[in-house]
């Protein structure tokens, strides 16, 4: 490239009188660029004010000294676990090959960690043995973490932050924070990849009221007099119909929905499998029919009577979650706490009773294991089916 051709290259980034304050000429916005253990670290500061920009560096300076000291506390071999757990947490917000949610899950993990280990940040590593880790996970196993369901008044038995697999998916976090002190060798070897340190997890069985309460329930939502009432009542009855994540609920569009073929396009990405095609049962097509009926009454009125379809791109469902919708209505019938996704083994379970196959069932669901986890978690029945199906069987 010639000199005349670099003179015309317009500059991506300039520099300030700040040090490590560069700003991004294309937006204006400002970031700080560090190094940390030998790479380089940009950190956008979201402003493109220049006053703001300099706060937030600041804070941003404390944050990367402090990842730097504990980076040398594990090197010179006198590092507690508070500073493992911030290079852990680091090592988190690097990670290019997770997803933005994943990465909040982990956090959160840490943050379980600490919140219910009392003096956990202070420990030696040595001190981290393997009885001390049951112990821990012991206790927390019979008391919960004191987790409470949101739109709950208190701790639920059946929800309290004490299954198995978060518990498990602690461990895994401690083993990685200590697998830092191997690296960095201030342990020799790590002593919790032995055997026996995690719970058996036994996936929950729900517990489901019968059909007709659960649409008790969905019309008690209704009738709470709230502006969104109806909306969550639907919201909910969506996710027992359908069998849809929470997540995959929030993203479906009039665009998924194929009346003619009689589907709902899922667009799921959990599994290889949860993106995929699901039946409407007659509760759901009646559902989504209803609501395009009211979404096509609203886009012609929008238009002065001249009849439109509407946003194909809009979304189906005007709410995003109704925790604390179901759970007062529950709470009001006296039925025990449903979460969202109760209802999603509420459309399991009248699935399995209407006689559908387990294979079928799992597809619908997107499942990637052929049915293994229904055969643990869902192949149940409620009492009323139950005692139907006994009536049928002669000795």
């Amino acid at each position: 490239m010639s000199k005349e051709s670099k003179r015309d290259t317009p500059q991506t980034w300039e520099t300030t009188r700040e040090p490590n304050l560069l700003r991004n000429t294309g937006s204006g916005r400002y970031y700080g660029r560090f190094t940390l253990a030998g790479k380089q670290k940009w950190i956008n500061l979201d402003t493109n004010l220049w006053t703001v920009a300099r706060l937030r560096l600041a804070d941003e300076r404390s944050k990367i000294e402090r990842l730097r000291q504990s980076a040398t506390n594990v090197t010179v071999g006198g590092a507690c676990m508070g500073d493992l757990m911030a290079l852990y947490k680091q090592r988190i917000e690097d990670r290019v090959d997770i997803k933005p949610k994943t990465k909040r899950r982990l956090r959160e993990e840490v943050d379980t960690i600490a919140k219910t280990w009392l003096g956990f940040q202070t420990l030696s590593p040595r001190r981290l043995t393997r009885q001390a880790v049951i112990e821990w996970r012991n206790r927390i196993s019979r008391e919960g973490t004191g987790f409470v369901v949101p739109g709950a008044k208190k701790v639920s038995p059946k929800i309290n932050g004490s299954s198995a697999s978060l518990l498990n998916k602690c461990i895994d976090a401690i083993r990685r924070m200590l697998d830092i002190a191997v690296e960095r060798g201030q342990l020799a070897g790590n002593p919790l990849y032995a055997r026996g340190l995690k719970l058996k997890n036994t996936p929950r069985k729900p517990n489901l009221p019968e059909a007709a309460k659960i649409a008790e329930i969905f019309a008690e939502i209704e009738r709470g007099g709230g502006r969104m009432s109806r909306d969550a009542a639907n919201f909910c009855r969506f996710l027992a119909y359908t069998g849809c994540r929470l997540s995959e609920a929030q993203g479906v569009t009039w665009a998924d929905v194929d009346f003619h073929r009689g589907i709902l396009r899922v667009r799921g990405s959990k599994t290889e499998a949860a993106n995929r095609e699901v039946p409407l049962i007659p509760a759901a097509k009646a559902l989504l029919e209803r609501l395009d009926a009211g979404r096509q009454k609203a886009a012609t009125d929008a238009v002065d009577g001249v009849a439109s379809v509407g946003d194909p791109r809009g979304k189906v469902l005007r709410v995003g979650e109704a925790g604390k919708s179901l759970a007062r209505a529950c709470q009001k019938l006296g039925v025990e706490l449903l979460t969202h996704h109760d209802l999603r083994d509420a459309f399991a379970t009248a699935a399995i009773e209407a006689g559908v196959d387990i294979p079928t069932v799992a597809a619908w669901l997107g499942h990637a294991d052929g049915g293994a986890l229904l055969m643990r978690v869902y192949a149940h029945h409620r009492s009323a089916h139950s005692v139907a199906q006994a009536a049928k069987v002669e000795v």
